[in-house]
């Protein structure tokens, strides 16, 4: 559809079906270019195989209530005495989402490995590994969105444990400034593709 005659194209809402999110283990190296998730790419993780090969894994089912939402915190920006002139102060990207499923990846991520015998020597709930990170958001007007960067786990906040209901992983990752990505230049790679 195109814009009616007030301007208004149905077609460009968000209205979203799903998304997923796809993480590898970050190694020093390799890189994330613009050309792997291209419009033109028929299927990025295919095009990703090197860096999205063994190792890597969907974060799996997200709750409907804590669907993928991304945020921008910065501090205030610097005011000139000159009217009209600001600088943007550096900001923190994140992407919050709430993991409904305990698999290995979440836990990995999470509360880290397990021993030898399988137990778990938990420190922290959340790790300071950095990971790789694809995610991909399909709309109702068919389109989908892609994301390619660093992400690292800076938030974990479990829901209570309630019974006969889903007790998932409020999970904040922060996108990364990181060589890997456009030579450091940039937190992620966004593009916009045809379903």
């Amino acid at each position: 559809m195109t814009a009616d005659s007030q301007g208004n194209d149905l077609d460009s809402v968000k209205n979203v079906l799903t998304s997923k999110i796809i993480v590898a283990p970050y190694v020093p190296g390799k890189t994330l270019t613009a050309s792997q998730i291209a419009p033109s790419v028929a299927d990025p993780i295919t095009e990703l195989g090197d860096v999205f090969g063994s190792g890597s894994a969907a974060v799996g089912l997200i709750t409907s209530d804590g669907a993928p939402q991304d945020a921008r915190d910065g501090d205030d920006a610097t005011e000139f005495h000159q009217p009209g002139y600001t600088l943007n102060a550096d900001p923190t990207l994140t992407l919050a989402f709430t993991a409904a499923e305990d698999n290995d990846l979440t836990r990995l991520m999470t509360i880290g490995k397990p021993d030898e015998t399988g137990v778990y020597h938990v420190k922290d709930i959340i790790q300071d590994t950095k990971w790789f990170a694809y995610q991909e958001t399909i709309y109702k007007s068919g389109r989908k969105r892609r994301r390619l960067g660093v992400i690292q786990i800076t938030g974990n906040e479990p829901a209570q444990d309630t019974r006969g209901e889903v007790s998932g992983l409020s999970l904040t990752a922060t996108w990364q400034l990181d060589p890997a990505v456009d030579g450091g230049n940039s937190r992620y790679l966004q593009s916009y593709a045809a379903v």
